[in-house]
């Protein structure tokens, strides 16, 4: 008596989750540089304080602009948390209907960031309060390019059809760093204009 074996095909290789994983390391190392520059503002603002100096002058940081910046980057969690949900499913229409309103509300970011610049009337050399002013909101800037940046290759790729449910990586990738970013700007948020 022959016993036969069925011959079944081979199970696909899973592809490593590489682009994920090393966009957790970047994006916490990006986390770490941008806390430790906010750590050097707080550091020399209590400095300031404490000799009796003048951090900002009254009425020149407001809270309502940086308000909206808050509460639009609250709303693209949702709309970049979409886009990863939307590749998982293969709806590709969806993906790139969430990725482009990302990238929309990361440039509405940018311009209301660039009132609030010209809105405090700040100069960069002016005082030491100032000039920090500007290095943690210029590191932020510096990071959020890098994930519009991020947003857009993904929206690119989205487009010619590289994703889908078997290759979302990449999107959940660019998710991950982008609501780091996010995370980065309430912090600054707190520090620089609820607590003045």
């Amino acid at each position: 008596m022959t016993t036969t074996t069925t011959a079944l095909p081979s199970a696909e290789i899973t592809r490593p989750r590489t682009v994920l994983v090393g966009t957790m390391f970047g994006s916490g190392a990006a986390f770490m540089a941008f806390l430790g520059v906010v750590l050097v503002y707080v550091s020399e603002r209590a400095s300031a304080r404490s000799a009796g100096a003048e951090w900002f002058p009254d009425g020149t940081i407001e809270l309502g602009p940086s308000g909206f910046i808050f509460s639009t980057l609250i709303l693209s969690i949702f709309t970049v948390q979409w886009a990863v949900q939307a590749i998982n499913n293969n709806d590709r229409t969806n993906a790139l209907v969430a990725l482009a309103l990302s990238g929309l509300f990361g440039a509405s970011v940018f311009n209301q960031l660039w009132f609030i610049m010209n809105d405090t009337g700040f100069s960069l050399a002016e005082t030491n309060g100032q000039f920090m002013f500007f290095v943690v909101l210029g590191t932020f800037v510096a990071f959020m390019i890098v994930a519009v940046g991020f947003i857009a290759l993904t929206f690119v790729r989205a487009f010619i059809g590289q994703f889908g449910p078997r290759k979302a990586d990449s999107v959940a990738a660019a998710a991950f760093y982008w609501n780091t970013v996010v995370a980065m700007y309430a912090i600054a948020w707190y520090v620089i204009f609820v607590t003045k």
